[in-house]
C-alpha cells in the first residue's frame, strides 16, 4: 500500500461551506459576491472598509447554527468509511480553533471514532500554521485539499496532493508538480485509494 496515513482539509472537501458564506454575506450586507470571490482582497467588493471587517462579517456566520449543522458531501461519508479500514486519517483544516466545537460535533456526528487527530491550521486569523508543517509531522504520505496555496507547499516538501474540485481557487494556468493530481469528487478518490490498486504516481 503507497501510504499509511492520510491527513483530509474540510471545508469544501468534507463539507460544502464556501456556497454558504457567501450567500450569508450577500444577503446580510447586499453584496453580489460569487464563488470567485471567496478568497478575494477587493475590500470595495466586500463592502467593508478594511480586512479585519470583512474576517468579522465571515465569523458572525460561522458562529451561527446554519454553519455549524452543515452537512458532509452524502459520497463523502461512505468514502471515509472505506479508506479507514485500510489508513490512518487525520483531519487538518484552514478553521481556527473558534471552530473547534463545532467541527468535532460535526465530525462525531458524521464520521464516529475516524480521524485520529484533528488539526486547526488558523488560515484566516492569528498565526497559522503550515499544513505542510503539519502534514511532516504526522507522517502523512498524502493531503487531499481544495486549495491551490495549501496544495503546492504541502507538494514541494514531498507529500502527494489530491487537488480536490472544480473551484475557482484552485485554478492556475501554470503546470502542476507532477505528485500533485485533480479530483473531481470522493467517487474518484474511492477509485485511487482503493488498497487493490496497483501503487503508482498519484
Amino acid at each position: 500500500m503507497k501510504y499509511r496515513t492520510i491527513a483530509i482539509d474540510c471545508d469544501d472537501v468534507l463539507v460544502e461551506t464556501a456556497p454558504l458564506i457567501i450567500e450569508y454575506y450577500n444577503k446580510t450586507y447586499g453584496t453580489s459576491l460569487d464563488l470567485t470571490d471567496m478568497y478575494t482582497d477587493d475590500l470595495e467588493r466586500m463592502g467593508v472598509p478594511d480586512r479585519a471587517t470583512a474576517i468579522a462579517r465571515i465569523e458572525a456566520y460561522l458562529e451561527t447554527e446554519e454553519y455549524r449543522k452543515a452537512s458532509p458531501f452524502p459520497e463523502a461519508i461512505g468514502v471515509i468509511r472505506q479508506l479507514n479500514r485500510h489508513y490512518e486519517l487525520h483531519i487538518v483544516t484552514g478553521r481556527t480553533k473558534l471552530l473547534e466545537t463545532a467541527t468535532k460535533d460535526m465530525l462525531d456526528r458524521h464520521f464516529p471514532d475516524i480521524f485520529q487527530s484533528i488539526e486547526f491550521t488558523g488560515f484566516y486569523g492569528g498565526k497559522p500554521r503550515s499544513k505542510a508543517d503539519v502534514c511532516r509531522g504526522l507522517n502523512a504520505g498524502l493531503l487531499i485539499d481544495d486549495h491551490l496555496a495549501h496544495a503546492l507547499p504541502v507538494a514541494q516538501c514531498g507529500v502527494d496532493v489530491l487537488l480536490f474540485g472544480n473551484y475557482p481557487w484552485n485554478q492556475t494556468k501554470e503546470k502542476l508538480p507532477g505528485n500533485i493530481r485533480r479530483v473531481n469528487g470522493w467517487d474518484e478518490i474511492a477509485v485511487l485509494l482503493a488498497p487493490d490498486r496497483v501503487a503508482g504516481e498519484v
